[in-house]
């Protein structure tokens, strides 16, 4: 027994060094689910599965000095140009994810902005526009009402007694009723806005979609990236257009719009599961993205 453990221990080295070498030819060869593996492991576990055989009694028995001497130039050799390989990968890696966090980021931005302006059609007409077309000429249309309120009103004339009192215009009526007071326009704007006369203004105007959110000026003061809306429907990298779905589906006994809009080119590597940057659903009425932040 005792010779048997003697035999067994000259050849531990080169069992490890095997079973090293096949487990990550193994890992390389059925990779994974979330990360590729580098062309470096495939060299290192050959590596290892060689230097296994060569560790083995039997062949360093037969090896002769001149053997040595080329062994170790290729070891080192192959030491380099690994360390290398390790050094690239790593350097490389730290890049992706830059470029990565830079493309998810964009596209979340727009698929953000195409949400709400399919939220702003929605709420205007009932339904989500089923094609981007057809959205960019309504962001430019002035659709989306927006309350016009000047002047302000105290308990001595409360609202219902301005009213009733004729005190209430609209824009469209401030040009007679300025000219009626012998002033500008812009005079009697001024007055109202500074609350010295008894006159106020309520009404609704409408502006676009646009103005109101697509705006540089709006933008900036968001912090928000400026908007191309002629390229807002297209993935930033790959240049491809988001895909687009409407439906419908029944909730609670009522009839209920449905939107899916989703990167048909999901930023990754190849032969990687990527996830898939989108929003809504088709079988159910929301508009939440599957992004984190």
């Amino acid at each position: 027994m005792d010779k048997f453990f003697k035999e067994i221990n000259k050849y531990v080295v080169s069992i490890l060094l095997f079973v090293a070498g096949v487990s990550f030819l193994g890992k390389y060869l059925s990779g994974d689910a979330l990360e590729s593996q580098p062309t470096a492991m495939l060299i290192s576990s050959i590596a290892l599965i060689v230097v296994g055989a060569l560790a083995t009694p039997y062949v360093l028995s037969r090896l002769q000095a001149m053997h040595y001497r080329i062994m170790m130039i290729v070891a080192t050799v192959a030491a380099v140009w690994l360390g290398y390989e390790v050094f690239y990968s790593v350097d490389e890696e730290i890049q992706f994810r830059e470029l990565k966090t830079q493309v998810d980021a964009e596209t979340v931005q727009a698929l953000k902005d195409i949400r709400a302006a399919q939220e702003a059609h929605q709420s205007i007409y009932g339904v989500y526009c089923d094609d981007f077309d057809s959205l960019q000429r309504f962001i430019f249309e002035p659709v989306i009402p927006v309350s016009f309120n000047m002047g302000s009103f105290n308990d001595t004339l409360p609202e219902a007694k301005s009213a009733e009192m004729g005190l209430i215009l609209t824009r469209a009526e401030l040009p007679a009723k300025a000219e009626e007071m012998e002033m500008t326009e812009e005079a009697l704007i001024e007055l109202i806005a500074q609350d010295s006369v008894t006159l106020k203004v309520r009404d609704v105007i409408y502006t676009t979609f646009y103005g109101e959110n697509f705006a540089p000026e709006v933008r900036a003061s968001k912090r928000l990236p400026r908007v191309s809306v002629d390229s807002l429907w297209f993935n930033p990298l790959s240049g491809e257009r988001f895909r687009l779905e409407t439906d419908s589906v029944e909730s609670g006994g009522v009839l209920q719009a449905t939107i899916l809009v989703k990167d048909p080119t999901p930023f990754g590597r190849e032969k990687v599961k990527k996830d898939t940057l989108r929003f809504g659903s088709l079988t159910e009425a929301h508009t939440d993205g599957n992004w984190r932040n």
